[in-house]
């Protein structure tokens, strides 16, 4: 999907990643983009419409986050509990920010309704993918082919979407690179 063909919802969603990102980074915090989006920022193109935008963000800046893009311009959702994620709306473009721990084995871990989901100590790697010309952190290939990989077999888990699938056949031939 060429930068001409986005739709308006396509390109506020990639202007609402770029200011999480900067928003984030100006008070010394990091979020990773993961989901759809994180997938097309690490192939490097858009390739299809996306319902959502999402961020991971360590557990211990959930609250500080939060207040950042509040000050920002966002405004929260009382839709999630707090202690899994929040959701945001910004100029009309929704969105979330998830939290992680990472345990002494050096693999990560959330709390709540999806405690049972884990990603390998790769996941939240520092270097920046460039979305539409926006430099973005997102979660590794590693990080969301676990992610994928699991999500049928948690708790609250579901069978796998069309969609689920071809991201999981993408994300095992970038695994392989």
């Amino acid at each position: 999907m060429s930068a001409d063909s986005l739709s308006d919802e396509a390109r506020a969603q990639v202007w609402l990643i770029g200011a999480v990102h900067e928003a984030l980074a100006a008070e010394g915090m990091r979020g990773w983009l993961f989901g759809g989006w994180g997938l097309d920022a690490r192939v490097g193109r858009i390739s299809r419409e996306h319902g959502d935008v999402e961020f991971w963000v360590e557990r211990v800046h959930a609250t500080r986050s939060r207040d950042v893009l509040i000050a920002a311009g966002a405004n929260t959702l009382a839709t999630q509990p707090p202690e899994e994620s929040y959701e945001f709306t910004w100029n009309g473009v929704q969105f979330s920010t998830a939290y992680f721990d990472q345990g002494p084995d050096e693999w990560y871990t959330v709390q709540g309704r999806w405690a049972d989901w884990t990603f390998p100590p790769d996941s939240f790697e520092d270097d920046l993918q460039e979305l539409q010309g926006t430099p973005v952190r997102v979660m590794s290939v590693a990080g969301m082919l676990a992610m994928k990989e699991q999500y049928p077999h948690l708790r609250k888990g579901r069978p796998l979407r069309p969609k689920d699938v071809e991201d999981l056949t993408i994300l095992r031939r970038l695994s392989t690179r």
